[in-house]
């Protein structure tokens, strides 16, 4: 693994290659790391510069550099790249990624270069009709595929006619005349039977299949589930389209983690470290704007209870800790239910029980909060009646945020919205006003 002060050795040795027109050290620098450290590298070069490593390098090397490249920036720089020289690059990759790849580029010189593609483009075509948000968009076509009256050896043949195009090896499927999906061989398997074993004997009939328009998330969480590297790909008819692997599913789950991440904290989309300043003020304002609404309407509690603060000042000191113990219960409670609707564990019809589990955890949170809370406050100020008063605050916030950290994601999933927007701005939210109005009101009866 490259570490980040050899990552940043490496480009700036590459760097000084380029701007001396030493184009044969800079190759030989760039061969000196793995693929994927080769891409990171690339990415931090000018364009042109990416350009002329990229149409230099050996195909198979630079399709490696672009399969591992960030989507986007991998995107970018295709379009730059002369379409000769792409339609070399791409067909070396694999079938997903180039098909992706192409999807991204201006539709005349997607054209142009599959025109000057050698091999067959009909599976590239066919894939790019397909959402890229679905199984469709996920797989591969070139994968092994046997009939069932094949004999081991024969299969073995197959292999290695065919093996060296193919995206996946870990299974073999077999298939009938008509195409039909018929079971799975494991070369696990394979090898380890006997060379005039027909494959119908050793294949495994109860097939795991993906529909070719089941959605990306759903396939992470089959692939979760069941632990196997690839899946086959069938229509409605059984028909075997194709295969998804893992390595294509894990880029899945990071986009989709990463996105849910970003709407937890108010971001929309996707948003680099480095990324355009602009970019970033864009994606980041509105839910700024948001959460400042929602911070008024807060405040426009403590408006109500003015001549109570004004008459007990120390009151508010108090109201950051109700607030803000009632927004963490909340976010606690919002992010376990996002996750468990992002891992299929809990839908719209669970509301019940999940609410009835949270409610029971928050109001022991709360009562053990709200204790600790008085506690300190009555040892602190000596004042058992805001100390109550704080007390019992605590533990109906906490209830509150048990309530809108349910309600609210399930409600937003079953609006078909994102859950993921709704931790940020809406929970903490109710449990702000909630808890000002709680705090206050309580004090004002008790004091």
């Amino acid at each position: 693994v490259v570490d980040r002060e050899e990552f940043e050795q490496i480009v700036e040795r590459l760097r000084h290659s380029l701007e001396s027109h030493d184009l044969n050290q800079a190759l030989e620098i760039l061969d000196e790391v793995r693929p994927a450290d080769q891409a990171d590298i690339v990415s931090e070069l000018e364009s042109p510069d990416q350009v002329n490593l990229l149409i230099n390098l050996e195909p198979s090397e630079s399709a490696d550099v672009l399969e591992e490249m960030e989507d986007e920036d991998a995107w970018a720089l295709a379009q730059l790249i002369p379409p000769s020289e792409l339609a070399d690059i791409l067909e070396e990759m694999e079938t997903d990624e180039a098909v992706d790849v192409l999807a991204e580029l201006p539709p005349d010189h997607a054209s142009d270069v599959l025109e000057q593609m050698e091999t067959p483009t009909d599976d590239l075509v066919k894939l790019m009709t397909y959402p890229g948000y679905t199984a469709g968009g996920l797989m591969t076509t070139t994968v092994i595929t046997l009939l069932p009256q094949w004999t081991v050896n024969e299969a073995i043949t197959q292999i290695r006619n065919v093996g060296r195009r193919s995206d996946t090896t870990h299974y073999l499927y077999v298939i009938n005349k008509k195409s039909e999906l018929l079971g799975v061989v494991s070369l696990k398997d394979l090898v380890s039977s006997s060379a005039e074993t027909v494959i119908s004997d050793i294949m495994e009939t109860q097939t795991v299949t993906i529909n070719v328009a089941t959605d990306q998330e759903e396939c992470v969480r089959i692939f979760a589930h069941y632990g196997y590297l690839s899946f086959p790909v069938v229509d409605d008819s059984n028909i075997f389209l194709g295969a998804i692997t893992a390595d294509d599913v894990l880029e899945v789950a990071e986009d989709e983690a990463t996105e849910d991440m970003f709407r937890m904290a108010g971001i929309s989309g996707d948003e680099k470290v480095f990324g355009p300043t602009r970019i970033s003020i864009l994606k980041r304002l509105p839910w700024l704007v948001i959460n400042l609404v929602t911070i008024f309407i807060a405040i426009s509690v403590i408006d109500v209870f003015e001549n109570v603060i004004a008459g007990l000042v120390i009151l508010a000191v108090f109201l950051p800790v109700v607030s803000g113990e009632g927004g963490n219960a909340g976010t606690q409670t919002a992010t376990i239910i996002v996750r468990g609707i992002a891992l299929g564990e809990v839908s719209t019809g669970d509301m019940r029980k999940a609410l009835t589990k949270e409610i029971l955890v928050s109001l022991l949170n709360g009562a053990l909060i709200g204790i600790i809370t008085g506690g300190a406050v009555y040892a602190w100020k000596g004042d058992s009646r805001i100390a109550l008063a704080i007390c019992l605050a605590m533990v109906v916030n906490f209830l509150v945020a048990a309530i809108a950290g349910v309600l609210i994601p399930l409600g937003l999933k079953k609006l078909n919205t994102d859950p993921a927007i709704s931790a940020a701005a809406f929970v903490t939210a109710f449990t702000d006003t909630f808890g000002f109005l709680l705090f206050l009101g309580f004090a004002a009866l008790l004091v």
